[in-house]
Formats: C-alpha cells, sequence, structure tokens
C-alpha cells in the first residue's frame, strides 16, 4: 500500500478559500452550459426565492476538487476523485469567500482510498454546503 502523505492521515485538515466573482460566475456559466437566469441575470434572479444571483453550486463541487488536487497531494502523490456525495444548505452570493474544509475520515487499510468530509461556509461563517469524497492515491509519478 502507498504511504500516505501527513495530510491524508486519519483527523488530517486541509482547506481552500476563493472570493466568488462575477466573472467566475460567467465563466462557469460558459464553460458548462448552465445558464439558468438565476445565476446571470440580476432582474430575473431578484425574483426567485434567493432574492438575486447566486452562484452555481458546482462551483462550491469544484473547489472541494482544489483541495484534492492542489492543496493536499503534495509533490509525491496524485489524489485520484472516485466519487461525492453533496448537501446544499445555503446559496452562495456573487462576492462571498467560500472556504471549504476537507477532514479525512477514514482511511482503508488494503488499497490507498481514503474518505474525507468536508463542509463549505461563507466569510460570515454561514454553512453553505456538506459532504464526502472518496478519493484513491497514487504515489507520483506512478510506479
Amino acid at each position: 500500500m502507498t504511504d500516505m502523505p501527513a495530510s491524508l492521515r486519519l483527523g488530517a485538515k486541509s482547506y481552500i478559500a476563493k472570493r466568488i466573482t462575477d466573472q467566475d460566475v460567467r465563466d462557469f456559466a460558459r464553460i458548462s452550459g448552465d445558464d439558468q437566469p438565476v445565476h446571470l441575470d440580476s432582474t430575473r434572479a431578484s425574483q426567485t426565492r434567493f432574492g438575486g444571483r447566486i452562484v452555481h453550486g458546482a462551483i462550491l463541487v469544484g473547489l472541494v476538487s482544489g483541495v484534492l488536487g492542489h492543496v493536499i497531494p503534495g509533490p509525491d502523490h496524485t489524489v485520484i476523485f472516485l466519487g461525492q456525495s453533496c448537501r446544499f444548505k445555503s446559496p452562495a452570493q456573487i462576492g462571498d469567500t467560500v472556504t471549504v474544509e476537507c477532514v479525512v475520515t477514514k482511511v482503508r487499510e488494503d488499497k490507498p482510498v481514503v474518505t474525507l468530509s468536508f463542509t463549505a461556509t461563507n466569510q460570515e461563517g454561514a454553512e453553505l454546503m456538506t459532504g464526502e469524497a472518496t478519493t484513491f492515491v497514487d504515489p507520483y509519478p506512478y510506479s
């Protein structure tokens, strides 16, 4: 089995924080094809239950990927996303600084598979999303 880096040992925490800009939302809409007015049109979005434009939930999911792919592995490992479940609790607003924290909750003994719980919060500490991710950890370069 692969020796796990300290960042992937049971109880280890890692995080990333990003301010979500209007341009981020517009770029994501262009790339993904999700151009719903609630994300892009202030007038129409103001008539929704949210009262204004909100960030795509998938952008928050992408920040989990940022923790797994950029923050955790270091130069000697590749973290491969195997699966994820998440629950959206509150929408992120354009201009919010979103922090995603991941905590290692399980490390399999028989193979390099690690499970992490995660929480996304905004700058006021409001919980936006919670969930769990399962990853496979490879040494880099693969041996």
